[in-house]
């Protein structure tokens, strides 16, 4: 079973957000079966940051380009101990945010973005909202 989720996007408002990150989410029929909380859409852009994060079920962060909103961000996100997907456009972590992403999953070829994203959606959506919950991994029967 599917859960719908809600899916908050952080990303520098420096780049070019529209083409590089919402164009792909947008034409996913992965990401557009569950809630998309793009920070920079007219539905989104008057709600405060960290409401949205407190909503989110899940969270993805793209780090490749550094300014202080952000850093900032960054930093409220590791607050919320939700689920978080940290990728980068050039497969670079800036020096000023390092401390605050742990990884980056590599963005190649075989596996570009939109399929990071989509990977990390559905595994989340096909999890029941108590096995997120549970730290509890089940490594196979005795």
């Amino acid at each position: 079973m599917v859960r719908r989720l809600k899916v908050y996007f952080i990303h520098s408002t420096r780049m070019d957000y529209n083409n590089l990150l919402y164009r792909h989410i947008l034409s996913s029929t992965i990401c557009l079966s569950h809630e998309l909380m793009l920070p920079l859409t007219k539905q989104y852009k008057d709600v405060y940051v960290k409401d949205l994060m407190a909503k989110a079920d899940i969270i993805i962060a793209e780090v490749s380009d550094y300014n202080i909103g952000l850093k900032l961000e960054l930093k409220w996100v590791l607050e919320q101990k939700k689920p978080i997907k940290y990728i980068s456009l050039n497969n670079t972590i800036p020096d000023k945010v390092i401390k605050l992403v742990p990884e980056i999953e590599m963005i190649t070829e075989e596996r570009p973005m939109i399929k990071i994203v989509e990977d990390f959606i559905s595994h989340y959506g096909n999890m029941t909202e108590a096995q997120q919950n549970d730290p509890t991994m089940i490594l196979g029967s005795l």
